[in-house]
């Protein structure tokens, strides 16, 4: 779902209105729904104060129902830095970070903030940790496929 290229066709974004609506309390129908609606609205050139504003409250209310959710807080740092809004969106992405330090584009996300701001060497320090988190998912992705590689090998010769 957050995957930037990935624009939910009108047919998902109905059916994960429905889900939000029928089950309030959870955080990752309000998340995904959040996601979505501003993804759509983005590609159809259709984003305004309300549809963001709508975002906004659903990725606010995830994170609320569940404050582990850091991929909920990266959404509202990135939400915040679209609008220009960077003493938000620090925060959002500091907080995504620490509930979910793995993910490796809030590190790049919030040195670009940083960087906005002029604090170079805050922002220097994220990049290398991005580069880090980003060097070491590289390395298990490539573990994973010679791990597989090796399974279906192990699996044609029997």
């Amino acid at each position: 779902m957050q995957s930037e290229e990935t624009v939910p066709s009108q047919e998902t974004l109905t059916r994960l209105a429905r889900f939000q609506r029928l089950e309030p309390g959870n955080a990752l129908a309000n998340y995904y729904y959040a996601v979505s609606l501003w993804k759509w609205k983005q590609s159809a050139a259709t984003l305004d104060d309300a549809s963001s504003a709508q975002a906004e409250t659903l990725l606010q209310k995830a994170v609320a129902l569940d404050p582990k959710l850091g991929a909920a807080q990266l959404q509202l740092g990135i939400l915040y830095a679209q609008r220009g809004d960077y003493t938000h969106a620090i925060p959002a992405y500091q907080k995504a970070i620490e509930v979910s330090p793995e993910l490796e584009e809030t590190h790049y996300r919030l040195a670009q903030a940083y960087k906005r701001n002029g604090d170079t060497a805050r922002a220097q320090k994220e990049l290398q940790l991005h580069e880090q988190l980003s060097r070491q998912a590289k390395e298990r992705a490539e573990r994973e496929r010679a791990e597989i590689q090796e399974f279906v090998i192990t699996l044609r010769d029997k």
